[in-house]
């Protein structure tokens, strides 16, 4: 009898969910998914998929469900591949080095389904000995409340992290390949990654620009389209993002504007951030621009429109913090000079 590899997805959005409905359409894994907020809702009635390439399922549920990374790791572990898809937010109260503690061992590969740059040094910091991979999503998928609407073929592109890798590290990836790619490569489409920084940095154009500015005004793509967003924001704050990467050493094609530009043509979706803040929950702001941002004051590449947008979305995820009780304010205490405001707040918020 032939055993499956285990695959755990941590992170039951549009993304995670896509992720494991794939691997189980393949039939090549058992999988697991950490399903939390909504655990009890996904075990009574499933979710209801609509899928540009899977079509409408009702009712769906991966091999295993579970309400938490250690309840996933007693219960169904021990896992081969950890794939994790919730957002990061360094700046939020739990790390993802943290979330997925419970269910490492030795022999788990850990894939970072994930947004942004400079995310990989954490987990390789946390976890040396396990093979650390960079996962990058092409996607258009939101799931709200268990009813999860998927536009874009599932696009994903997998490789190494680390320029000088762990041994086994290429068979690792050809086995994720295999159990993650369908027959038919109309319904998904999996490809290795030979530069992982290149691919990251690409994907950068679309978050750290359409994310940003669409979760600011709280539309969706195409309406601000509607209102002449391509040639006043869009294309010339991804301009900065390819200068951001050249000045790396990282050389994005300038044809990746007009193809990230039009990648949503003719949906009128929300991309995740935009759906995270109408969901109250944190942005991945920190990863997805905070990051680049850092790369372009350490090689003094100018960035109007992106050092804009940056401060303005530290308000709203403040506002978001506030809302859910991460941060506290006693308007008692803001007297006087507002210049001491920053200090004011630091103190009294000190961990």
């Amino acid at each position: 009898m032939t055993v499956l590899p285990k695959v755990l997805v941590v992170g039951s959005g549009g993304v995670g969910t896509i992720s494991a409905l794939s691997l189980c359409l393949n039939n090549r894994s058992d999988v697991t998914l950490v399903v939390r907020s909504d655990y009890d809702k996904i075990i009574n009635l499933g979710y209801t998929i609509n899928s540009c390439t899977y079509g409408k399922l009702e009712g769906w549920r991966p091999h295993h469900v579970a309400k938490s990374v250690a309840h996933a790791a007693e219960t169904f572990g021990p896992f081969d591949y950890i794939l994790l898809t919730t957002k990061n937010i360094p700046d939020g109260p739990t790390t993802c080095e943290d979330i997925i503690a419970p269910a490492v061992t030795p022999q788990s590969a850990i894939i970072l389904l994930q947004n942004g740059v400079g995310i990989e040094d954490p987990m390789i910091e946390r976890f040396p000995q396990n093979v650390v991979l960079s996962g990058v999503s092409l996607i258009g998928s939101t799931n709200y409340n268990g009813v999860v609407n998927h536009k874009r073929i599932d696009s994903v592109f997998i490789g190494d992290f680390r320029k000088e890798p762990l041994p086994g590290t290429d068979k690792v990836i050809d086995t994720f390949i295999e159990i993650y790619q369908n027959k038919d490569r109309s319904l998904n489409q999996i490809d290795r990654a030979d530069d992982v920084n290149l691919t990251r940095w690409t994907k950068l154009v679309y978050n750290s620009v359409i994310n940003t500015i669409t979760t600011l005004v709280d539309l969706d793509v195409a309406r601000c389209q509607i209102n002449g967003a391509n040639d006043t924001l869009f294309k010339p704050a991804m301009k900065e993002i390819i200068a951001i990467a050249k000045s790396e050493g990282i050389m994005v094609p300038e044809e990746t504007i007009d193809k990230m530009i039009h990648i949503g043509d003719g949906f009128f979706y929300p991309p995740s951030m935009c759906v995270d803040r109408r969901k109250n929950q944190l942005l991945e702001l920190e990863i997805i621009l905070g990051n680049p941002l850092k790369v372009a004051r350490k090689n003094n590449v100018d960035t109007p429109i992106l050092s804009t947008l940056y401060p303005l979305l530290k308000m709203t995820q403040f506002k978001i913090k506030e809302q859910i009780g991460q941060v506290t304010i006693d308007e008692n205490d803001y007297t006087g000079n507002s210049d001491d405001y920053p200090k004011i707040f630091a103190e009294k918020n000190a961990k």
